[in-house]
């Protein structure tokens, strides 16, 4: 397996206008997701993950998604109560270190080698980090040519709801996301709370037995995927302190 990681943006958060810094990587070996390129949005301004993390400078990539957790004035470690399933200290880590050693180069993708890097293959959006931080243009370019793609935002508006699942974390939020149209991926407590009619769960869940990977579920890209809205019981290192907050 030949991986390789490319730069598809390096510019001001759409969020907060902070620098942040877009990568996408082939090869993927995620035993959730399969082979699908993934792709991580991180600070740029010198700040490692977990240190933007403790201080709250990962607003520019996150935004106020419930689960990034508080920030502290503690020297290590990351937001108090943090609940996001994402692992700072493994991939986000990773990446923002090879980055810093010019594993990846300086230069920017072209659209082009954008489209090349994407085409016919699976991509996720936003395997760490919210799509909504990034030009659409650039996620328009990765996927234009992508058999498939998975996209998730927690952002107040979604910028591409026909290719970006709306997160809800109640249903109320998941109602209203309805209510325009969009599609939702919401983290619930248990299989109870799950809307009968509107929302199926994950099938690449524990609760479903694993039974398939998103790279042959492709259901959450957005209004584009004509099905039901997605749900999953909260889990990852955190997922005690996620089904508090979505209980």
């Amino acid at each position: 397996m030949t991986r390789k990681t490319i730069i598809l943006y390096r510019g001001p958060s759409l969020i907060n206008g902070q620098p942040i810094v877009a990568l996408a990587q082939s090869d993927s070996g995620n035993a959730k997701t399969g082979n699908m390129i993934q792709t991580f949005i991180l600070d740029d301004s010198g700040v490692d993950p977990v240190t933007a993390s403790r201080t709250g400078q990962d607003e520019s990539i996150c935004g106020d998604c419930p689960h990034r957790g508080t920030p502290n004035n503690n020297t290590k470690g990351q937001a108090t109560n943090r609940t996001c399933y994402v692992t700072l200290a493994h991939a986000p880590l990773g990446k923002w270190k090879a980055l810093q050693r010019g594993a990846y180069g300086d230069s920017v993708a072209t659209r082009q080698q954008i489209v090349a890097f994407g085409s016919f293959q699976g991509v996720r959006l936003g395997t760490y980090g919210d799509p909504c931080a990034v030009p659409n243009h650039v996620w328009e370019s990765l996927i234009s040519r992508a058999d498939y793609w998975t996209a998730y935002t927690h952002g107040k508006v979604n910028p591409m709801p026909q290719h970006i699942m709306t997160s809800a974390d109640n249903a109320t939020q998941a109602q209203e996301a309805w209510s325009r149209g969009e599609r939702t991926f919401r983290v619930i407590a248990s299989l109870s709370d799950v809307i009968k009619g509107k929302e199926t769960v994950c099938p690449a869940s524990e609760e479903m037995g694993k039974r398939v990977q998103c790279a042959a579920c492709k259901l959450c890209g957005g209004s584009s995927v004509k099905a039901k809205s997605i749900a999953i019981v909260a889990h990852g290192t955190s997922k005690r302190k996620a089904k508090e907050l979505v209980s």
